[in-house]
Protein backbone atom coordinates (compact mmCIF):
# COMPACT_ATOMS: atom_id res chain seq x y z
CA UNK A 1 0.00 0.00 0.00
CA UNK A 2 1.06 3.17 -1.06
CA UNK A 3 1.38 6.74 0.94
CA UNK A 4 -0.96 7.99 -1.53
CA UNK A 5 -3.21 5.23 -1.50
CA UNK A 6 -2.89 5.30 2.35
CA UNK A 7 -4.05 9.33 2.01
CA UNK A 8 -7.13 8.72 -0.51
CA UNK A 9 -8.27 5.99 2.46
CA UNK A 10 -8.00 8.34 5.14
CA UNK A 11 -9.63 11.37 3.46
CA UNK A 12 -13.21 9.18 2.73
CA UNK A 13 -15.79 10.21 4.58
CA UNK A 14 -17.80 7.77 6.53
CA UNK A 15 -20.89 7.69 4.92
CA UNK A 16 -19.32 6.71 1.90
CA UNK A 17 -17.74 3.74 3.19
CA UNK A 18 -19.22 0.43 2.51
CA UNK A 19 -19.09 -1.90 5.08
CA UNK A 20 -18.47 -4.93 2.02
CA UNK A 21 -15.46 -3.11 1.35
CA UNK A 22 -14.28 -3.03 5.42
CA UNK A 23 -12.49 -5.74 7.10
CA UNK A 24 -14.03 -7.05 10.49
CA UNK A 25 -11.83 -5.80 13.60
CA UNK A 26 -12.13 -8.92 14.94
CA UNK A 27 -10.67 -11.03 12.21
CA UNK A 28 -7.06 -9.22 12.25
CA UNK A 29 -4.35 -11.09 13.97
CA UNK A 30 -1.35 -9.30 15.11
CA UNK A 31 1.84 -11.78 15.71
CA UNK A 32 3.50 -9.81 18.73
CA UNK A 33 6.88 -11.46 18.04
CA UNK A 34 7.77 -10.49 15.22
CA UNK A 35 9.90 -6.95 14.28
CA UNK A 36 7.59 -3.80 14.24
CA UNK A 37 8.25 -3.36 10.62
CA UNK A 38 6.85 -6.45 10.14
CA UNK A 39 3.86 -6.44 12.08
CA UNK A 40 2.85 -2.81 10.27
CA UNK A 41 3.48 -5.05 7.13
CA UNK A 42 1.32 -7.73 8.22
CA UNK A 43 -1.67 -5.87 9.19
CA UNK A 44 -1.73 -3.46 6.02
CA UNK A 45 -2.13 -6.85 4.51
CA UNK A 46 -4.60 -8.28 6.28
CA UNK A 47 -7.09 -5.08 6.50
CA UNK A 48 -8.61 -3.11 3.79
CA UNK A 49 -8.70 0.31 5.31
CA UNK A 50 -6.60 0.96 7.88
CA UNK A 51 -8.67 3.94 8.95
CA UNK A 52 -12.03 2.11 8.93
CA UNK A 53 -13.10 -1.26 10.23
CA UNK A 54 -16.45 -3.35 10.88
CA UNK A 55 -17.48 -3.68 14.35
CA UNK A 56 -20.56 -5.38 14.96
CA UNK A 57 -23.31 -3.75 13.41
CA UNK A 58 -21.28 -0.47 12.77
CA UNK A 59 -18.81 1.11 10.85
CA UNK A 60 -15.45 2.20 13.20
CA UNK A 61 -13.78 5.03 11.57
CA UNK A 62 -10.28 5.93 13.26
CA UNK A 63 -8.46 9.30 12.92
CA UNK A 64 -5.28 10.06 14.03
CA UNK A 65 -3.67 13.78 15.46
CA UNK A 66 -0.09 14.52 14.08
CA UNK A 67 1.53 16.13 16.28
CA UNK A 68 -0.66 15.05 19.33
CA UNK A 69 1.17 14.58 22.63
CA UNK A 70 -1.57 12.90 24.74
CA UNK A 71 -1.41 9.11 24.67
CA UNK A 72 -4.63 7.56 24.14
CA UNK A 73 -5.06 6.15 27.53
CA UNK A 74 -5.14 10.48 27.82
CA UNK A 75 -7.29 10.65 25.80
CA UNK A 76 -10.15 7.95 27.12
CA UNK A 77 -9.52 9.45 30.94
CA UNK A 78 -10.79 12.82 29.21
CA UNK A 79 -13.21 11.55 26.89
CA UNK A 80 -14.46 9.30 30.40
CA UNK A 81 -14.56 12.92 32.36
CA UNK A 82 -16.57 14.57 29.40
CA UNK A 83 -19.48 11.17 29.51
CA UNK A 84 -19.53 11.66 33.46
CA UNK A 85 -20.47 15.59 33.20
CA UNK A 86 -22.96 15.02 30.26
CA UNK A 87 -25.34 12.23 32.92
Amino acid sequence: MTLEELSELKNIPIMELRREELSYAGETIIDSSKRPDQRVKSFLEQIKNPFAQNVGEYILQVGYMEGAKDTLDDRMVLLARKQSSIV
